[in-house]
This record gives C-alpha cells, sequence and structure tokens, in this order.
C-alpha cells in the first residue's frame, strides 16, 4: 500500500502544482484552492499559465523532470524545505508523478505527494508493463508485443496481420503512435526512431477511443467518468479539443479489476476502444498514471478530481460528494485550437525569427512585468503571420458557441498569458515545444 504521510497540520497545506505550463494546472489550482494554504507553482520554464492565474501565490523554477531527473527531485525538496512549518502537498500533474512518487522517501516528513505508490505504477508504466499486468487479470485488452527498440530494430510481431497499431513505450498525447500498413512502412517508422526508443506492436481496436477518469483508494474504485473526443488536434493520436461525457457504466469492471490488481491510490486515466454497441466489449488500449488533457472537462461534467484527490491525501477519504457525471455534456478547448493556428503560423523561418528577437527584447527591457508583455505583444502584431494566425483563431473561438469553455478564460484572463511558454522555449531551444509542434518521438 502506498506510504502517504497525511498532513494532520490545522493550518492549510501549502499546494505545490507541478507542470505549470499545462492546462491541466489551472483546473488543479482552481480546484485547490479552498484547501490550500498556498500554491506554488513549478516548472523548468518561467511565464507559464499557471504562474499568471489569479490561483497561484507563488512560481518556482525547478530543473526539467525529463532531462535531468535528479536534479528536479533535489529541487523540489529544497523547495519544500522552505515550508517547514507548513503541511505540504505535491500535487503532480504530469508524467512527473511518477518520478516523484520513487522519491518519496527523499522528503521531509511533513510533505505529502498524492501520487500512487511507485509499485502501483509501474505496473502499468511503462507501456509494456501494462500489457504483462493485464495478462491473466481478465481485462479485455487487444494483443501487444514489444518488437524492438531504436537501437536494435523492429521485428514483425508474430501471430500478427497488417495492419497494426506501433507506439513508444513511454510517452504521452499520443505521440509516436502510428498506423502500420506493410513491412515497409514499419522499416520506414523504425528509421525515425531513437537508440532508447521502445517500441510495442498492438492489434487494432475497433471503435473509437473513449477517456475513463477515476478516482482510487487503496484499491477500491471511488469514482469514475468517461469522455469521449469528438475532435482532437493534431486529427490523428491527438488530445481532444471538442469532448463529450458519456456513459461510464461499460468500462467499470475493468477499472475496478485495474484498482484491485495495482492497489491504486490517487488518479488514473484509461483509454479504452469501443464500438459503442452493447454487445462489444472495451477492451483497454494504455493507463495513463497522472491527470488528463480532459480533467476539466470532467470537472464541468460533474467530477472534480483534483479536489477529491487533495480531499483524500489530507484526510485519507473524500469529505465532499464526488459528484455525478452529465452524461452529454460538452465542452472544447479554445488555447490548442489557438495552438493549432500558431503553430501554422510558427513554421514560417521568418517569423520564428522575428518571435525570437522581440522575446530577447522583452527579456532584456526595462519596466514592470504587464508593460513588458504589452510590448511585446504589439511587435508581434506587425508580423503578417502573426495576423493570419489570429484570423484563423478568432474564427475558431467564435465557432461552436454552444460548447461550455475547457478553460477559465473569463474568470482567469491572465492565466492566457501563459502562452508566452511557447516563445520562451522558442528562443531558448530554437523549436517549438512538443506540446504545440507535435512531432512525433521527439
Amino acid at each position: 500500500m502506498p506510504a502517504q504521510r497525511v498532513c494532520l497540520s490545522m493550518t492549510k497545506p501549502v499546494v505545490i502544482i507541478t507542470y505549470a505550463r499545462s492546462l491541466m494546472s489551472l483546473t488543479v489550482a482552481e480546484s485547490c484552492r479552498e484547501l490550500a494554504g498556498r500554491i506554488v507553482a513549478a516548472d523548468s520554464v518561467d511565464m507559464t499559465p499557471l504562474g499568471f492565474s489569479k490561483n497561484c501565490d507563488e512560481a518556482i523554477i525547478t530543473a526539467d523532470s525529463r532531462t535531468d531527473p535528479e536534479a528536479f527531485i533535489t529541487d523540489m525538496v529544497e523547495a519544500c524545505a522552505k515550508y517547514a512549518e507548513n503541511g505540504v502537498v505535491i500535487m503532480p500533474v504530469f508524467e512527473e508523478m511518477e518520478l516523484l512518487a520513487r522519491a518519496r522517501d527523499r522528503f521531509p516528513a511533513h510533505v505529502t505527494i498524492a501520487a500512487p505508490d511507485a509499485d502501483a505504477i509501474s505496473k502499468v508504466t511503462p507501456k509494456h508493463h501494462l500489457a504483462e499486468t493485464v495478462s491473466g487479470t481478465g481485462i479485455p485488452a487487444p494483443a501487444t508485443e514489444r518488437i524492438g527498440d531504436g537501437k536494435t530494430g523492429l521485428h514483425e510481431p508474430e501471430g500478427f496481420s497488417y495492419p497494426f497499431l506501433v507506439k513508444p513505450s513511454e510517452g504521452a498525447g499520443g505521440r509516436g503512435i502510428s498506423k502500420i500498413a506493410d513491412a515497409d512502412a514499419l522499416k520506414s517508422y523504425a528509421g525515425g526512431l531513437r537508440e532508447k526508443d521502445i517500441i510495442l506492436a498492438q492489434e487494432l481496436a475497433p471503435g473509437s477511443d473513449y477517456c475513463v477518469s477515476a478516482l482510487c483508494n487503496k484499491g477500491e474504485l471511488v469514482i469514475c467518468s468517461a469522455y469521449t473526443n469528438l475532435e482532437q488536434f493534431p486529427k490523428e493520436h491527438g488530445a481532444g479539443v471538442v469532448r463529450e461525457t458519456v456513459d461510464a457504466a461499460p468500462f467499470v469492471k475493468a477499472v475496478e479489476r485495474i484498482a484491485h490488481e495495482t492497489g491504486w491510490d490517487g488518479v488514473f486515466e484509461a483509454d479504452f476502444m469501443w464500438t459503442g454497441e452493447e454487445a462489444d466489449t472495451p477492451l483497454l488500449i494504455e493507463i495513463n498514471a497522472r491527470f488528463w488533457a480532459g480533467v476539466r472537462h470532467s470537472k464541468l461534467s460533474g467530477v472534480d478530481y483534483p479536489r477529491l484527490l487533495l480531499e483524500q491525501t489530507l484526510f485519507g477519504a473524500i469529505r465532499s460528494d464526488p459528484g455525478t457525471p452529465q452524461i452529454g455534456h460538452r465542452s472544447k478547448v479554445p488555447m490548442i485550437w489557438m495552438a493549432s493556428a500558431v503553430s501554422e503560423a510558427f513554421s514560417e523561418t521568418e517569423y520564428a525569427e522575428h518571435l525570437s528577437e522581440a522575446w530577447e527584447r522583452l527579456t532584456a527591457s526595462e519596466g514592470n512585468l504587464m508593460d513588458r508583455v504589452g510590448r511585446f505583444l504589439s511587435t508581434l502584431g506587425s508580423a503578417k503571420s502573426a495576423g493570419e494566425a489570429i484570423d484563423d483563431i478568432m474564427f475558431r473561438l467564435t465557432d461552436r458557441s454552444d460548447l461550455d469553455i475547457d478553460l477559465m478564460a473569463e474568470d482567469d484572463p491572465r492565466s492566457a498569458l501563459g502562452v508566452l511558454f511557447i516563445a520562451s522555449h522558442l528562443a531558448r531551444h530554437g523549436k517549438l515545444p512538443p506540446e504545440i509542434s507535435y512531432k512525433p518521438m521527439e
């Protein structure tokens, strides 16, 4: 069972929320605000959406959890030491959840990490571990086989016929997933791999993708809900931008088995493929040990997972009504449509150079932050490609006006300044962040 340390302080805890660049972190902060004495945004870059949010009291910069995990943990431990007189809860948002769970013993006693036990996570992550866990449990899933890596090459899976899917054992957001039509396509895919990439082959499953979210307590399911993506970006294997809540009943048995087999204590998101026909069984595709891109949609449709997780972390069990998912609820994510439009504008070399130069002037200029941001944005406004992007953005944002906005745009407008993260990444690394550029395996 997870070695969680429950904060017993009478004062409200400091809540440190990781991956502050993401829209997910905005929802986590909004949900935790009432229970938190102080909310701290943590990321390896500055000018993040959460850092600008009204629900954030402080922002810290850490090492990158992907490129320097040891330094990331050291930075997080040092950040927690600042609040030795308070209880601290770390709310991992994305893939750093596993890293923090494994490093739980390195944190002082006043720190609680809202994550499952590392052994539980290792049963589902990386993805080839999930295939081993599912085998023999009765959880319906398509046949999955490890077929090699970027160093030794790929071989055809045994007993599979073309076409089938290939995907990296590690990764999120659908990156690196490809449908393989024949041996030549498999060879071509292998040519684009890095040495460290472990690749799985998976039989095609019929139907559409369903995202099932769950909160579990010591191996028992507390609440789950489901939605499907009506539209997504990028169009193939990308994150959903128009989502609809559906009945989770067809998935409950499988989710309960997952919770029991792993002893899960916390949140996870499971991807299923299903035809939607009652006679057909949903097939488990993968499990993500983290919050999910549609966590705000889940909240808007009736289940506030971040709030419930924080309650469970603080008190050992949830104290509020878990809620009831509103079947048929739809929402859209304008910020991802914005990314789609801006991505194409950024692909023009001249504009990318223009943006990088403007960013350097922003960081070097005098004056307060808002004044500098204003000058930066007005500079970008003179670029033709930026204007074209804005036109496209406005069209997309005004379309589908009957849908809820899956973002706190009106209530928390300053968080939108976090799009400057895109500029920050471009200026520092000479390329768009993978969240925007969507280059598989990068």
